[in-house]
């Protein structure tokens, strides 16, 4: 074969005129797979991170009535909760509290409801339920971060009760009991009052 018939096959082979192109076709398909890879394992590590995002401890409070009790919970310190039984034959309202390294009922408080909400007699027919508040408190004048209350539903008449938990007895294993403080009282069923000269 003459060297320019070899020259004119050269030319027109497509295996020779691929590897002609070949440096540049792997060299962008290096750079492609790279950056493929690089993509792959960065979004591979952001799902796979954990989130730094901390979450509170979730705090849940119960209510249910039935035709002769009530009952609820509430927090009354950081690891304390309230169960709060109200007796709606007699009016009485309890508060009783766990301590949790002893795992026993080591504190009770009551009131009678039917003073507060003026019921007078045994045999009503009351809702409660708790609520949170934060009272200014000192050694002499404790309170649990909760409230009670009590709505009796035949007169519309509603009372709210704080707890006077002492947290220091709690620490100590003391026992406590005492009476629930009420802090006010209202109605559900407001007395308009026109004036007469209009």
């Amino acid at each position: 074969m003459s060297e320019t018939q070899m020259t004119n096959t050269q030319k027109h082979d497509p295996q020779v005129e691929s590897n002609t192109k070949n440096p540049f076709a792997n060299l962008c398909l290096a750079i492609t797979a790279l950056a493929s890879v690089a993509i792959a394992a960065y979004l591979f590590g952001q799902s796979t991170s954990r989130p730094s995002v901390t979450f509170s401890p979730i705090e849940a409070t119960a209510a249910v009535t039935s035709e002769k009790f009530s009952m609820a919970t509430g927090p009354v310190s950081e690891d304390a909760e309230g169960l709060f039984l109200l007796d709606h034959n007699s009016g009485l309202l309890q508060c009783n509290v766990i301590y949790p390294r002893v795992g026993r009922f080591m504190a009770s408080f009551s009131a009678q409801v039917g003073e507060a909400l003026g019921a007078g007699g045994k045999g009503g027919q009351y809702m409660m339920m708790t609520g949170l508040a934060e009272f200014r408190q000192s050694s002499a004048t404790p309170a649990a971060p909760s409230v009670v209350y009590v709505l009796d539903t035949a007169t519309g008449n509603y009372a709210c009760y704080g707890i006077p938990f002492n947290r220091v007895l709690v620490n100590s294993n003391r026992p406590q009991q005492g009476t629930l403080q009420l802090i006010a009282s209202g109605t559900a069923n407001p007395v308009i009052t026109r004036d007469p000269s209009r």
